[in-house]
């Protein structure tokens, strides 16, 4: 390729928007003057195609379209194939996208923030407080002031394993309480009114008294959730996965070449790289997670020790589902047996799921998945354990009035039996 080639080469970022206009108009002038051949121009215009992140939509029909990303709203989301056609995806008929994700993320080493509704800022420095917002820093989206009253709770110190990560992760979500609650590395714990932090100390009212604890042997911290204020969007908006694991519900999002622009549901602008972008979930009046609508009834069957309730956005033993090699964020975990029953709504029409045994439960556990509306079966697996690939669901709804999600005894009654509904779904 000439030294003119090369050069045209390197403004190429983004395919659509201006980038590619440039390319274009470049193109025709290189060849009428003659300092392009061909072949040249062949791999001029393929260069681009090489380097971009490829995301794969995934349609409230079931139909996948795979591309690369042109633009990122509004009402809309387009993607640009390999062959060059472009398919422009409405909102309200998208599920989500997926992009490249790592399977499984590197032992944590920085700190956490946990928001609501399963959003999170993951790996990032937490600096100091004023009386209203937290500094933190992150690699991806730069130097964020979020509201104090828009956070659940911080995991501060790194932890050597991710089920440490998981457990403490766990306590901030879903552990009661009605004050702040400082956790200690030593075990113990301080409860009372939070007071603010700086780099190096954390100041709570505890017993009516100031105290100040030094952030070094501070695990965690836990905010009152009935002061939490996380404001969801009136009309369908976009929840962002990132390479770094941080998910952010976002409206008035788009792509600015290789640059995402959005507002987070806690008012504040960000920007980061297209390429720092993992996954896309729409979340408009077409999809309801199961992990948002509570079950008309509920039923255990023991096998031979006590049962585990049903957890919400996480497997039964409390962590991060794992299936398939990617790690996913929402859905519904159950053990064996456990029956699941949803009264369904005037325009629900179809139930989707990935479903399998989760890879933390090891080469004991095994699962049958069935599902069921107005009592007639729709769909059932063989029994599966951890090594067998996820299955796909998805059942015709019309005209039925109760969904029965079962989860039954494998081969091995319900040692280990880790079963994940991952992004249990209802099509509107």
């Amino acid at each position: 390729m000439s030294e003119r080639a090369l050069c045209v080469l390197c403004i190429i970022r983004k395919p659509g928007s201006a980038c590619r206009r440039v390319l274009l108009a470049t193109l025709c002038l290189c060849c009428l003057t003659g300092g392009l051949g061909v072949g040249d121009s062949i791999a001029l215009a393929c260069a681009w195609a090489s380097s971009d992140p490829v995301f794969t939509g995934l349609m409230v029909d079931g139909r996948t379209v795979s591309g690369r990303l042109l633009s990122l709203g509004p009402g809309a989301i387009k993607l640009e194939a390999a062959a060059g056609a472009v398919h422009e995806l409405p909102l309200h008929r998208l599920v989500k996208l997926t992009g490249e994700f790592p399977g499984s993320l590197p032992a944590p080493d920085r700190s956490h923030v946990i928001l609501p509704e399963g959003d999170c800022l993951m790996r990032v420095l937490i600096g100091s407080s004023t009386e209203t917002s937290l500094d933190v820093q992150s690699d991806a989206l730069g130097k964020l002031s979020v509201p104090l009253d828009g956070i659940l709770g911080l995991v501060l110190s790194g932890q050597s394993q991710p089920a440490e990560l998981d457990r403490w992760w766990d306590r901030v979500c879903a552990e009661p309480r009605s004050t702040e609650v400082v956790w200690l590395a030593n075990g113990d714990r301080l409860s009372g009114g939070f007071l603010g932090m700086d780099d190096s100390k954390i100041k709570i009212q505890s017993n009516g008294k100031p105290v100040e604890v030094d952030r070094a042997g501070v695990v965690a911290l836990g905010f009152d959730p009935g002061l939490v204020r996380y404001p969801r969007p009136k009309s369908e908006f976009l929840e962002l996965t990132l390479k770094d694991g941080s998910r952010l519900g976002v409206t008035e999002p788009r792509l600015d070449d290789d640059t995402i622009l959005a507002t987070t549901r806690f008012g504040l602008a960000i920007k980061f790289s297209s390429n720092e972008l993992a996954r896309v979930h729409v979340r408009s009046a077409s999809v309801v997670y199961l992990s948002e609508r509570k079950p008309a009834a509920v039923h255990y069957v023991s096998y031979v020790g006590p049962t585990r309730d049903y957890r919400v956005d996480r497997t039964v033993d409390g962590h991060f589902f794992h299936l398939g090699g990617q790690s996913f964020d929402r859905g519904l975990g159950t053990q064996s047996r456990t029956l699941l029953a949803y009264r369904l709504e005037p325009g629900d029409r179809r139930f989707q799921a990935l479903v399998g045994v989760d890879e933390r439960a090891g080469p004991l556990g095994s699962v049958v998945f069935r599902v069921l509306a107005d009592g007639r079966q729709r769909f059932q697996t063989l029994p599966m354990s951890d090594h067998d690939a996820p299955r796909a669901v998805d059942v015709d709804l019309a005209g039925a009035k109760l969904l029965i999600l079962v989860t039954e005894f494998g081969d091995r009654g319900d040692v280990r039996d880790l079963a994940d509904w991952v992004e249990a779904r209802i099509i509107r």
